[in-house]
């Protein structure tokens, strides 16, 4: 375990909002494929969302650096409580941008839906690492890989982070070109699994529709299953083929053709 006095809160942060760029900037390019093949047209993200996304990521890339600097490894890197501490403040942030007012009981509806969205999601995080892997161990080794490399070419961490080469020769000391694929493969495939996105998505909406009415939500689910999830699961499986393309050619640009 490396020493963890080596970085201040604030470097560690740093790193870590130069690291997300960089995974939003990929995310981006492949979702851009997504939408050309799935015949989607461009939808354009309010600013003042983008805002409140970005100040949301901000607030989570904090507790991100704090508990590394911490290194108390007994604790979730993130955990399910940090993402619902969140949820009044995103909901006061949505519903300003969006120039709404919510009545007590439906703002009582969407902290429901997004608590357990988050809960999806906060499973989804710690399934970023190869098995048998520690999710502190990776992003201090990650870090480490990082402040080498950038002493190697005589730059600053969060500079190093902007080249596309520097990105992909740290994948390289991350990772043998397997291990690349079965972690890209898991994370990517995961996303776009329909029964993950009924779980993530769905199920949280269809809980705050049907309120506890087991009769009510029988419906609902037979609606979901009959008319929406064939849908879904037909979007996932031409959502695989484009990322099993893009995955082959970022492990021939990143590793070499074999």
């Amino acid at each position: 375990m490396p020493n963890e006095q080596i970085l201040t809160v604030a470097e560690l942060k740093s790193l870590l909002v130069a690291r997300f760029k960089v995974e939003r900037a990929t995310q981006a390019k492949l979702q851009e494929r997504l939408r050309q093949a799935l015949g989607n047209e461009v939808q354009e993200e309010k600013p003042e969302i983008t805002a409140v996304r970005n100040k949301f990521v901000d607030s989570l890339l904090d507790v991100l650096a704090r508990r590394l600097k911490s290194n108390w490894c007994t604790a979730p890197l993130l955990s399910y409580q940090d993402f619902v501490e969140f949820v009044p403040s995103l909901i006061d942030e949505i519903t300003k941008a969006e120039g709404v007012e919510l009545e007590a009981e439906n703002r009582k509806k969407l902290e429901k839906v997004l608590k357990a969205m988050f809960e999806n999601v906060c499973e989804l995080v710690h399934t970023r690492v190869l098995p048998g892997k520690n999710l502190y161990d990776e992003y201090w080794r990650w870090i480490m890989i990082v402040l080498d490399l950038a002493a190697e070419c005589g730059i600053l961490p969060t500079e190093l982070l902007a080249l596309e080469d520097a990105a992909d020769e740290i994948s390289r000391r991350m990772f043998t070109k397997e291990q690349f694929v079965t972690l890209t493969n898991k994370a990517n495939h995961l996303l776009m699994d329909a029964d993950v996105m009924k779980k993530l998505i769905l199920q949280p909406i269809l809980d705050m529709l049907s309120e506890g009415d087991e009769g009510e939500r029988r419906e609902l689910e037979q609606e979901l299953g009959a008319e929406i999830m064939p849908l879904v699961r037909e979007i996932a499986e031409k959502s695989k083929a484009v990322i099993n393309i893009w995955l082959g050619e970022e492990v021939e640009r990143i590793y070499g053709a074999a």
